[in-house]
């Protein structure tokens, strides 16, 4: 059964039998340490067996929460939020990317709990209407190579596997990442305020 909501919010529903409502909106400067503790408890998950152990055990809830409230603020980065009950169960981050038509998905995580649910599309979906909405024609990402999980999700959203790799260094560690990319096709201007 679907109901509205305020303005703001891209998508809401709510489950009549659990009443359960979820929805997603533009994450605000407030939201930060939410969002921060949602990546962390999502790396401690998704990436245990691919990165360190080490680097995930010292991996601290408040790890994004002073990059988040710094670049929330200015006009490089974007985050969408997704909520159960007006409580952030996933967010994601995007940027700027070098080309003026392309927006980077830096993250996209839910709460290793919700993961299994059709969430993520769900959200996957709504994050892509913001994109569009904001005039940008591809959106761009990077998936550790052995996140075979990530990859099926992303190939299962449209996104194709450039065949681009580089690696990234975490814990003192290098790791291979994969870029992908989504044409969403011609939808404008991108909106450089965003």
């Amino acid at each position: 059964m679907k109901q509205a909501f305020p303005e703001g919010y891209s998508l809401g529903w709510r489950d009549s039998e659990s009443e359960l409502m979820i929805s997603t909106r533009i994450a605000q400067v407030k939201d930060a340490d939410s969002i921060s503790r949602v990546l962390a408890a999502s790396w401690k998950s998704a990436y245990r067996g691919i990165v360190g152990d080490d680097y995930l055990n010292a991996l601290k809830e408040n790890h994004w929460v002073d990059f988040l409230t710094s670049e929330l603020n200015g006009d490089k980065i974007f985050s969408m939020v997704l909520l159960e009950n007006q409580t952030i169960i996933g967010a994601s981050v995007l940027g700027k990317s070098e080309n003026e038509n392309e927006i980077h998905l830096i993250s996209l995580y839910l709460l290793p709990e919700k993961i299994g649910q059709g969430l993520g599309h769900t959200f996957y979906n709504e994050i892509e209407k913001e994109i569009r909405a904001r005039g940008f024609s591809k959106c761009v990402l990077d998936v550790l190579a052995s996140n075979t999980r990530a990859i099926r999700f992303y190939e299962a959203n449209g996104f194709l596997d450039t065949h681009r790799n580089a690696t990234v260094q975490l814990g003192g560690q290098d790791y291979s990442y994969m870029v992908f990319e989504k044409d969403l096709g011609a939808v404008g201007n991108a909106h450089y305020n965003i």
